[in-house]
């Protein structure tokens, strides 16, 4: 079994909209439905855990009564760390060989790299989508260049992320980090990289967001 875990407990102090980000709307649907969405539509997922604010988890229930994967909302805790602990602890007793987390503030996650990553950590153990750096890469100080680093070789982590269940739970115990896929490799283990996507972006800022409305008008899910 495979479960799908979509993160969307963060309080999105960075947006500084009136409500988090990933329940604001974007060409009039929540922001957390897009991504929700792709796991709905993929045979690779069985079912969805949605990890919300605890302010938010009455709303988050009755938004996704439409969701026939989605069979459980739960609060998160302080940081994406406890969160997926409070996550991984939950999905226990069910036994999955498989748990997929993904940033809720992700929202245009196309089903082909969703089903990648997930075939890719039935292989490897654990697998993570990451998009290799295109610009040039310096360290500053005080405002200023201080000295370059190479670009080479160098990725941003992106989710989805997918792990055989024994591996994250093992991970998350022994290492806290703020990426699910730290934990993992702190703990000796191999991490495949699946080339991610550019429009797999996570909304951080307004400005995100503001992009966000204009790539929704024309996002088909694949």
């Amino acid at each position: 079994m495979t479960i799908g875990i979509l993160m969307a407990a963060g309080k999105s102090t960075r947006t500084k909209t009136s409500i988090p980000k990933q329940f604001h709307k974007i060409c009039d649907r929540p922001v957390l439905f897009y991504s929700l969405t792709t796991f709905e539509r993929s045979q690779l997922v069985d079912l969805c855990l949605l990890m919300v604010p605890q302010e938010w988890k009455a709303t988050a229930e009755q938004m996704i009564c439409d969701f026939k994967k989605v069979k459980w909302v739960l609060p998160g805790g302080n940081t994406r760390h406890e969160t997926s602990l409070i996550a991984v602890d939950f999905v226990r007793n069910l036994k999955p060989s498989l748990v997929v987390f993904h940033d809720a503030a992700r929202p245009f996650l196309s089903l082909k790299l969703l089903e990648t990553v997930i075939e890719e950590a039935k292989t490897f153990g654990a697998a993570t989508a990451a998009i290799p750096v295109a610009d040039s890469v310096a360290y500053c100080e005080d405002g200023f260049l201080s000295s370059y680093a190479s670009r080479e070789s160098l990725y941003r982590i992106q989710t989805p992320q997918a792990f055989q269940y024994e591996i994250i739970d093992d991970a998350i115990r022994k290492f806290q980090a703020d990426d699910g896929s730290k934990p993992v490799f702190l703990m000796g283990k191999q991490i495949r990289v699946v080339e991610g996507d550019p429009y797999c972006f996570k909304i951080t800022t307004s400005k995100d967001l503001q992009l966000a409305q204009q790539i929704c008008q024309f996002w088909k899910e694949d």
